[in-house]
């Protein structure tokens, strides 16, 4: 289980890029009255930023959701320059995947109340399940795996299983170093890795013994 520095963290200082005062101040909102209460009002005054400027950015709380996981996909992306085939696939995938609990752990409070909220909210429950599947495909390219076909549609649904299963553990992991969540995520990508390799094995067998019967 290998991981390498994910470098400053998201959040940890003030910052003049308008979208990062903006969801910084609205996780600290949604941290202190919960997502049924928040308004983009409210966010504006937290961020000390005009409720027109916001809005500019974030129209709606709905768009808030859009805009927040843009930012985790950005935190865990833009710093892959290549693929790096000195690392396994599953390190790879480790490695980025932790990049994004870094950038959750950065508004821990204002994320688990989310979570909290939209369990009891199935419209906005779905919408961000189907935003993580466009997450997870740009996981998957980061690591080296183009995800294509139905192959790939099954690689998306797999990798976001045991994300989901990795962010009920981390809701749960206080730590500071996330032990936790770490160990969930390496158990769920060993499970996919071992289920991916069984699969793969079967296909094999299936075309050998097609061969010999050609022959």
């Amino acid at each position: 289980m290998a991981r390498k520095p994910s470098g400053k963290k998201s959040g940890s200082t003030p910052s003049a890029d308008p979208m990062a005062r903006i969801l910084t101040a609205a996780m600290q909102e949604i941290a202190a009255v919960g997502w049924a209460h928040l308004s983009m009002e409210a966010v504006a005054k937290r961020a000390k930023m005009k409720l027109g400027e916001v809005l500019i950015h974030v129209p709606t709380t709905a768009h808030l959701l859009a805009r927040f996981a843009d930012h985790i996909d950005k935190v865990a992306l833009s710093s892959v320059e290549n693929v790096d085939a000195s690392q396994s696939v599953k390190d790879r995938l480790f490695d980025l995947l932790m990049r994004r609990f870094d950038a959750l752990q950065a508004h821990r409070a204002g994320v688990v109340a989310l979570m909290n909220a939209v369990m009891r909210e199935p419209g906005e429950g779905a919408m961000l399940l189907a935003r993580l599947s466009r997450s997870m495909s740009a996981t998957l390219s980061a690591a080296g795996i183009s995800p294509h076909g139905l192959k790939g549609m099954a690689q998306i649904m797999g990798l976001k299983a045991v994300y989901l299963s990795a962010l009920r553990a981390w809701k749960n992991d206080e730590s500071a170093d996330m032990a936790k969540t770490m160990a969930a995520l390496d158990k769920g990508l060993g499970v996919a890795e071992q289920a991916a390799n069984v699969s793969l094995g079967g296909l094999m067998k299936r075309r050998g013994k097609s061969e010999k019967k050609e022959t």
